[in-house]
């Protein structure tokens, strides 16, 4: 069985390489653990450490555990007997998720704002120093920006 190699990567980092992980592990066994600020948050680990029960360790049979098998563990809910979300956590979720999506509207929406001010003023100034007509270039930019500037 080959050394298994450990290594920890941030969530950006392991978002950018995340298949390139999950082959790793399956082919090595390395196991790729993913911090958010110095705290581990999750792992890639290879499917078998999960899947299959460990073997009894030194010949004694498996303590039982509370909870699912290791193998019904990681089975999705809709496929375990009686494990089926509550709905008004499905509804909870629902409603933060909406939330979330309305901020970020907003959000977006002052930026766009923001945005659109800030370019207004560039064309007010690009007006001032070159009126339409004296300048090529910036009769150009205007031509190719028409779409985008604000009539007035």
């Amino acid at each position: 069985m080959p050394i298994r190699r450990r290594i920890e990567l941030s969530i950006a980092e392991t978002r950018l390489r995340f298949q390139q992980l999950v082959r790793l592990t399956g082919l090595t066994g390395q196991v790729t653990v993913v911090v958010d600020g110095g705290r581990a948050i999750a792992a890639i680990v290879p499917a078998s450490d999960v899947l299959q029960p460990p073997p009894a360790a030194l010949g004694r049979p498996r303590p039982a555990v509370a909870g699912p098998a290791p193998a019904e563990r990681f089975r999705p809910a809709v496929e375990r007997p009686g494990a089926a979300p509550a709905p008004e956590s499905g509804a909870g979720w629902l409603r933060r998720i909406e939330k979330v999506r309305e901020d970020v509207r907003r959000q977006h929406a002052g930026r766009i704002q923001e945005l659109s001010q800030a370019l207004d003023e560039a064309w007010r100034m690009l007006d001032t120093l070159h009126p339409p007509g004296t300048d090529r270039h910036v009769d150009t930019l205007r031509a190719a920006h028409g779409d985008v500037r604000r009539t007035r």
